[in-house]
């Protein structure tokens, strides 16, 4: 089997309000629909979702790159994706998302050429995930009528975004504890917003709360901090940005600078880097969580394959395409709340409106 063309399809989502975390506010989203054809007939579909301030990549740098990309691939056997890692590594460096849109094509033609959904094509064997949902920065009792909503909605674990002055931040968890009660799941998303003091100080406000996990609380680079924080909280202490490589999660593996690892596709270059980084954590007794940073049902889809195949990651925040508006993928999972089933349908499930395509 051979790549007979790569065509990048440029599509566009809304939210129904704005989003807020600790270092922007988004209104939209845009990714690019990635579609690999064969010269068997079958059909890939990948997804490359860049978020500026986390890849270093945008939506323009993914055409270029993409198509700068597309003369190599060409001819190559969608199959061999260690292969096809290799050419586009040393072709170009960095450009994880396209990177990651591209592999999860290729995985999506792999496993329909053998006939089995993504997640056992991984050696998987449930086809159940269950994903938290979001809860952006606002005003305390916004977010508490926010936590409310999801609830009702059958949500049982909410992932709560903070990361602003921390007086407020403990009104905010707080407000949501008591209006969502004891059995809701919370978990807290700083997106690197605090320092260290700021943490130690809020910490004893979150565990009265009963929150389950913290993530990525101090920048991506500070390391030392982390591992400090680590060893300290009675929490458990996952990192994000400060992991985007193999390379990121030996140093976190090394150092012991988080319980958890954030796996996005988008961030390390798709399905074939999540593996690695996964392994790596798994031999270091380090849990994992399959998140995401904007995508639609698409690459959301292959997270939650990824996430139903490997019995090391125990978080998924696999939300956006919840968060949008509209979607114009139709996705390849029916959910009910947070709860999703994986279709039995060979490859992702996944497949593009025609108007997309």
């Amino acid at each position: 089997m051979k790549i007979k063309d790569i065509v990048l399809q440029k599509t566009r989502f809304t939210l129904e309000e704005p989003f807020k975390v600790a270092f922007t506010t988004i209104t939209g989203m845009e990714s690019m629909i990635v579609t690999i054809t064969t010269d068997e007939g079958i059909t890939g579909y990948g997804e490359a979702a860049p978020f500026e301030l986390v890849t270093g990549d945008t939506l323009d740098t993914v055409r270029s790159v993409g198509e700068f990309l597309k003369p190599e691939l060409i001819g190559q056997d969608p199959r061999s994706i260690n292969a096809i890692h290799e050419i586009m590594d040393g072709t170009i460096a960095g450009n994880t998302a396209i990177k990651a849109g591209i592999d999860i094509a290729c995985y999506d033609i792999a496993s329909k050429a053998a006939g089995v959904p993504l997640y056992r094509y991984l050696g998987g064997s449930h086809c159940d995930v269950e994903s938290d949902v979001t809860i952006g920065i606002a005003d305390p009792m916004h977010m508490a009528e926010k936590a409310v909503q999801w609830k009702n909605k059958g949500f049982g674990i909410l992932k709560v975004k903070l990361g602003e002055d921390i007086k407020t931040d403990i009104q905010r968890i707080q407000a949501i504890r008591k209006a969502v009660g004891e059995d809701e799941i919370l978990r807290v998303d700083a997106n690197q917003g605090w320092t260290l003091k700021d943490t130690l100080n809020i910490l004893p406000a979150l565990e009265e709360v009963k929150v389950s996990l913290l993530e990525q609380p101090l920048k991506a680079w500070d390391i030392d901090g982390m591992k400090r924080l680590t060893a300290m909280s009675r929490i458990r202490i996952a990192a994000d940005e400060s992991c985007h490589s193999v390379y990121d999660a030996a140093r976190i593996a090394k150092e012991h600078a988080a319980d958890v690892v954030n796996i996005k596709l988008m961030k390390c270059g798709g399905i074939l880097n999540a593996l690695k980084i996964n392994a790596v954590c798994e031999s270091n007794g380090i849990e994992c969580m399959v998140g995401c940073m904007g995508e639609s049902s698409l690459a959301n889809a292959a997270g939650m394959h990824l996430a139903a195949a490997l019995t090391n990651i125990h978080y998924a925040d696999l939300d956006s395409a919840w968060l949008l508006k509209q979607d114009k993928v139709i996705p390849g999972f029916r959910h009910q709340g947070g709860c999703a089933q994986l279709m039995e349908i060979p490859g992702t499930g996944c497949s593009v409106k025609e108007e997309e395509q």
